[in-house]
């Protein structure tokens, strides 16, 4: 008998079904977008043009139907409030897909739903080059579609009406098409992200908001409860608030963890005086939730149940910097008990039980501080008032830039607490910048930072790509909050006059100052549009070679590997060519007297067009096309243990051809050794010419010293010195640390330094390591410096295995992953536990345990003579030589290029 078909059997077969279907329809969505995208780059110029006038009516179409406002781009980049009740944004707006040759015409207004009431802002046009780095996909310049309008927002204040007032920009082209629209999207780092509220003379409130695809609003409001007088002395706070129709029986200071009361006192008739003083808040170090520093964020989550706050205008206001400031001995004080920072609401409570938040006419003026301690009052979002309890805080007041050939920041502001001296850094993920700051007596501070820095050792540099964050610490290691003033956001973002950058001030976590270091690109180089306009022109055009040779190296992160010993060569034995290194920023320092090119610049095109040699470590990715004239090196970067190119198992057809795409721009390929030149004849399919000549990079080892290496990095002459180099993992984006350094460096000593090492390709995910007995090498630029500097070294899969032991010193290989990774993650040419050259361990404690006896060489004497009789019977400090002699063969017998 049959059995009877469940409710439940029934539900999980609709899921499968409906699963079914989302990944079908994920798969059409994904081909039909390469479909669209191979016509709309088509080099086929009808083509790309019907594809232009299909997607234009498709637009209308839509936007006919619907309120999606498909292909209207309007973006809100600043905000900021002027004198008088007046506002002024700056932003952009245009349609996809639609040129504008010369400057639209501008109408930007506002509107309040179920009126016919405008209010019109004055409108400028202005060009800006940013627009294009943030149009994807571009056909157009968009960089002449800005505009600056300012609004005078005083019919606002006498509107009764409770309704929000909602921005719409309306654009016209030179060729009368008019769209308009609201603003779709914002810059969240700066003065978009932080909107403050203003408050007129009346004491009526006005309220500037974002809402998700529906843009800025603007709301009138009168508080009930309004702070028009401030004082804090040292732990003493007084307020005199002006009262609308409320008679409050209480009133409290309420953050998350602490309700604190506050004394009231009228004052005169709708205004009363608060005061009290504030307690420090100690929470019981028992679950790890209680030792979060409380936060902005985090208090109007709360203030969500107190009041009309909406999920919109909580997005607004940015939480302060997490983590608690407070250093290591205030913590010890009290035993068990941790002292956490607050902010603080002001509430009122009615006789009803009804609370209401206390607003501020504080706006734009600077946060109100007390220099006998941390307490410092300042305007939230949506106008109210907070107060936040922290052992210091700095504010940032001012920020000037003090431009020439060694750029740098002078930065003030003001300061509160118990701090004697204070250290400030701006810190991104993989370089700190830090700054001479000095704490004065009045409650200013003052602070100079440099902008050209030397990175272990080298050539002074702008910082490399990225984003830096102001923070600073007192002289016990704990952190100091900071804060920006109003109007330094205000100013946000705010590019810098510093031509050999892209640099602007920005605003972010808790308000905390950023700067953000962009890709160096010029006005015309910078966007998906003038990129496409470079690429086609590279691609189409003829260009004439020139006695010079490109070089690249881990797609131009670093300026070393196998390019750069054969750079030193050149640069040696041929001074009349020009070499150009492509480089991913400007930080990246490359070898004397080359010159360095920023990918996606003219300069960058032009070096790969003309060069007579091109010599790269990795893929040259879809951008390159070699010319009739040139002769392209690929050196590649290391020997294999892990399986590569078509070796690799399940090998789609879509990778297959993209491999087979980038083997046909090589000329010639070098390998470090018999192995490779097997494997790498399997893993590309290559059957044209190899260089079989060991590894240039390698040269530097046979003959070499780390002991400047060694006194650079802080490495005492008595200290061992550990590398781990671990390789990076198709199933991780980030660096895989399978050792727990701190236990590591506890058990080992400090007679033991741990140089960790990441992979390349792990450079731009997670930031460095920030340990006792730890030195985070990953952006050293020279791993084979770190290999004469270290004593042994712990890797797993990586390529370095073959190029360490030319060193012959001590290898532990540490894979606790090793059957994942064999069988499921990649797949290997060889049994490592058969071959290797030093333990194979799968446990911390096998790790130190080979660490404590690698002045034993013994046991792997045997198996180490065999590995580099296998591997590193090239490598014999000449390989670079060799390979540019037979590079440049024959050559010195004609008179060009």
């Amino acid at each position: 008998m049959a059995r009877p078909i469940t409710p439940r059997a029934l539900t999980r077969a609709r899921l499968l079904l409906t699963e079914s279907a989302d990944v079908l329809a994920l798969r059409a969505r994904k081909e039909l977008r390469r479909q669209l995208t191979a016509v709309s780059s088509s080099d086929s110029p009808r083509r790309r043009r019907a594809y232009q006038v299909g997607r234009q009516a498709a637009r209308r179409g839509i936007n006919t139907l619907t309120r999606r406002q498909v292909g209207w781009v309007a973006t809100l980049w600043r905000a900021r409030w002027l004198a008088d009740n007046r506002y002024e944004i700056t932003g952009w707006a245009y349609e996809r897909g639609y040129g504008y040759p010369t400057p639209p015409r501008f109408r930007v207004f506002l509107r309040r739903p179920g009126s016919r009431l405008r209010v019109q802002a004055q409108v400028r046009t202005v060009s800006e080059m940013e627009i294009n780095g943030f149009a994807t996909r571009a056909e157009f310049d968009y960089a002449n579609t800005g505009f600056v309008a300012t609004f005078d927002l005083a019919p606002l204040v006498a509107d009764p009406s409770p309704e929000k007032w909602q921005v719409h920009v309306e654009v016209t082209g030179a060729d009368g098409r008019t769209r308009s629209g609201t603003l779709k999207y914002r810059h969240r780092r700066g003065s978009a992200r932080v909107l403050g509220a203003g408050t007129d003379a009346s004491g009526v409130q006005l309220v500037p908001s974002w809402r998700r695809r529906q843009g800025l609003f603007f709301a009138r409001k009168v508080p009930t409860a309004l702070a028009t007088g401030l004082r804090l002395d040292r732990r003493h706070v007084q307020l005199d608030v002006s009262l609308r129709g409320l008679a409050p029986v209480r009133a409290e200071l309420v953050s998350r963890q602490a309700r604190r009361p506050l004394r009231m006192e009228r004052t005169a008739a709708g205004t009363v005086r608060l005061d009290a003083d504030v307690p420090e808040t100690w929470v019981v170090t028992q679950a790890a939730e209680e030792l979060e520093a409380e936060t902005e964020e985090s208090a109007l989550d709360r203030g969500r149940r107190l009041g009309d706050e909406s999920e919109d205008a909580i997005e607004e206001v940015g939480s302060e910097q997490g983590g608690d400031e407070r250093s290591a001995a205030t913590v010890q004080e009290r035993l068990g008990q941790q002292l956490v920072a607050q902010t603080y609401r002001v509430v009122l409570t009615d006789a009803d039980g009804s609370e209401h938040r206390v607003a501020t006419a504080l706006g734009q003026g600077d946060p109100v501080q007390s220099t006998g301690s941390g307490l410092m009052a300042y305007a939230g979002g949506g106008g109210l008032l907070y107060l936040s309890d922290t052992s210091s805080r700095l504010v940032v007041t001012e920020v000037r830039l003090e431009p020439g050939e060694a750029p740098r920041l002078e930065l003030g502001g003001t300061w509160g607490g118990t701090l004697d001296a204070v250290e400030m850094t701006l810190r991104g993920r993989r370089q700190e910048l830090p700054a001479q700051a000095v704490l004065h007596p009045d409650g200013t501070w003052t602070a100079s930072l440099e902008l050209l820095r030397s990175q272990w050792g080298g050539p002074e540099q702008l910082p490399r790509t990225g984003t830096y964050t102001l923070r600073a610490t007192d002289p016990a290691g704990g952190s100091v909050r900071m804060m920006s003033s109003p109007a330094v956001v205000a100013r946000t973002p705010e590019k810098l006059d510093v031509p050999q950058a892209r640099m602007r001030l920005e605003i972010g976590k808790g308000r905390a100052l950023v700067l953000r270091v962009g890709l160096t690109r010029g006005e015309h180089e910078l966007g998906s549009f003038h990129q496409r306009r470079m690429d086609r022109a590279y691609l189409e055009g003829e260009h004439a070679p020139q006695r010079s040779v490109y070089l690249e190296s881990f797609y131009g992160r670093l300026a070393t590997c196998n390019p750069y010993a054969i750079d030193r060569v050149l640069a040696r034995d041929h001074p009349d060519w020009t070499r150009y290194w492509g480089v991913a920023d400007i930080s990246v320092p490359v070898p004397p007297g080359a010159v360095a090119v920023v990918e996606g610049t003219q300069a960058w095109f032009d070096a790969r067009a003309r060069s007579r040699y091109v010599v790269v470590n990795d893929w040259l990715r879809r951008r390159f096309v070699p010319q009739p004239f040139q002769t392209v090196l690929q050196t590649w970067h290391g020997s294999m243990f892990k399986r590569i190119g078509l070796d690799r198992p399940n090998v789609g057809a879509s990778t297959r051809q993209a491999l087979e795409t980038e083997r046909d721009k090589w000329d010639v390929l070098l390998s470090q050794n018999a192995h490779s030149t097997e494997i790498l004849r399997s893993a590309y399919g290559w059957t044209g010419t190899f260089y079989e000549e060991g590894y240039p990079r390698n040269d530097a080892l046979v003959q070499g010293s780390g002991e400047a290496v060694r006194a650079a990095l802080g490495i005492r002459p008595e200290q061992r010195a550990v590398l781990y180099a671990p390789t990076w993992r198709d199933n991780a984006a980030g660096l895989v640390v399978f050792l727990d350094l701190h236990r590591l460096t506890e058990e080992l000593g400090d007679d033991y330094v741990v140089l960790l090492r990441g992979h390349s390709r792990t450079v731009g995910h997670g930031a460095s390591v920030r340990q006792a007995g730890v030195i985070d090498v990953t952006t050293y630029p020279s791993i084979t410096e770190l290999f004469l500097a270290a004593d042994a070294m712990i890797t797993d899969y990586s390529s370095v295995m073959f190029d360490f032991s030319v060193t012959r010193r001590p290898m532990i290989f540490y894979v606790p992953d090793l059957d994942a990774y064999r069988d499921d993650i990649r797949g290997v040419y060889f049994d490592l536990e058969e071959h290797a050259p030093g333990p194979v361990v799968a446990t911390q404690e096998q790790v130190v345990a080979a660490i404590r006896a690698m002045d034993d060489p013994a046991p792997y004497a045997g198996r180490y003579a065999r590995w580099v009789e296998r591997f590193n019977t090239l490598d014999d400090g000449h390989s670079a030589d060799r390979v540019v002699a037979r590079l440049l063969e024959g050559l010195e017998s004609t008179d060009g290029p």
